[in-house]
């Protein structure tokens, strides 16, 4: 009978019907906690419900939840470490969720390996090395066992956007003279993966009709249009709506910001609609606690001079005292330089900050004239010396 319950909120989740899903898993567990039977069988009962507590972003509920049951003896503590490490994730405690990692790998005993889980947390650390290697090993992973049709299974489609979320970051942080060829290589490493994704959205398998893979596979044609160099809001606008119909307000927040940043780059919309999207994003990752989202959201309405609800986080400002400061430089004078002494090209500042390459060369131009230097050069040498050279 437990079991069913197990069952009813999984089938439920992959139809959509994530509350329902939610409302299940409750009802299972409060049924197993009645047999005594909540840190055996009813472990896995458990277990969906702290993932659904998770993705309906009912996170305190999901941690108080999850730290009650790993302090006892459970069947599903492998499960529930990797739930705990993707939510510390996202809070922003990376060593704790670095340390519930380890844990599923002491008691995997030959089961999966929490690649999804580190993927993600790799992304949120900026560390590529780590991010490819886990997200290679996810997908290689899931891939026998994903059917015929390859690739189209519940567990292996989440790979498809955050792998693509990797190679665009990497393509934006690539800077200086070779930046073209960086790119080039980063974009022909993603190949196989672009072309899986073309068939995946064309495939008529019916797991791929699932809401989830059908979520999961928006989000990364849209990663895709960011990799490409053209990010595309109405692709981001579309993954964030199928999200929030899925009731999935982190992942939701997450496209909303990239729905922002993508109009900004655009420039084809008035700035107030990039502005009202983002504060969507803003507000949601507030509610949630989700800190290194918000920090994203918060440097992306500094860069863009948008208003959020709530204050600019205040620790992104250099104070008045601050070596910037000193030399007379204006707050975004001090983050064009820090783009300077990273080897941006005006064409590249302005694609940063969302200013036109002409305005960006003026501001270079007097950052040149105020700290009485005739070069580029000469300049980041400065700002590297007085540590200006991070935005």
């Amino acid at each position: 009978m437990i079991d069913t319950y197990g069952e009813l909120a999984f089938t439920l989740a992959r139809a959509g019907r994530d509350r329902d899903a939610l409302a299940d898993a409750r009802d299972g567990y409060r049924r197993a906690r009645q047999l005594g039977l909540e840190h055996a069988i009813g472990s896995y009962v458990a277990y969906n419900l702290a993932w659904q507590l998770l993705a309906a972003g009912q996170w305190a509920e999901c941690e108080r939840f999850t730290i009650d049951l790993l302090a006892a003896d459970s069947w599903a503590a492998h499960d529930l470490h990797a739930i705990r490490a993707q939510l510390l994730t996202r809070q922003g405690n990376f060593t704790a969720a670095h340390k519930h990692l380890e844990q599923v790998d002491r008691v995997s005993h030959g089961r999966d390996l929490p690649w999804l889980e580190r993927t993600e947390l790799a992304l949120w650390e900026s560390d590529n090395e780590a991010a490819s290697a886990a997200a290679a090993e996810g997908l290689g992973w899931r891939h026998p066992t994903s059917g015929p049709d390859g690739g189209l299974s519940h567990y292996s489609s989440p790979f498809y956007p955050l792998a693509l979320r990797l190679a665009a970051d990497q393509a934006e942080r690539a800077a200086g003279p070779r930046a073209t060829g960086e790119v080039a290589e980063i974009r022909r490493r993603t190949e196989p993966i672009a072309g899986e994704l073309h068939r995946l959205m064309t495939s008529p398998a019916p797991e791929g009709r699932h809401p989830g893979v059908v979520c999961n596979l928006l989000l990364a044609q849209a990663e895709l249009s960011r990799l490409e160099g053209a990010s595309d809001p109405e692709r981001w606008e579309t993954a964030a709506t199928v999200w929030e119909r899925l009731n999935r307000p982190f992942e939701a927040a997450y496209a909303r910001f990239r729905q922002a940043e993508a109009l900004l780059l655009a420039g084809r919309t008035p700035r107030q609609q990039a502005e009202t999207v983002l504060r969507q994003a803003h507000q949601r990752a507030v509610e949630l606690g989700a800190a290194p989202l918000r920090h994203e959201i918060e440097l992306l309405a500094q860069r863009g001079r948008l208003r959020l609800e709530e204050p600019v986080d205040q620790a992104a400002m250099p104070p008045a005292s601050s070596p910037a400061a000193s030399l007379g430089l204006t707050q975004r004078e001090a983050e064009v330089l820090a783009l300077v002494a990273q080897g941006r090209t005006n064409r590249q500042i302005g694609e940063t900050l969302f200013i036109t390459p002409r305005t960006a060369g003026v501001h270079v131009s007097r950052i040149l004239a105020k700290l009485g230097v005739t070069g580029r050069g000469e300049a980041a040498a400065i700002a590297h010396r007085l540590g200006l050279d991070k935005p």
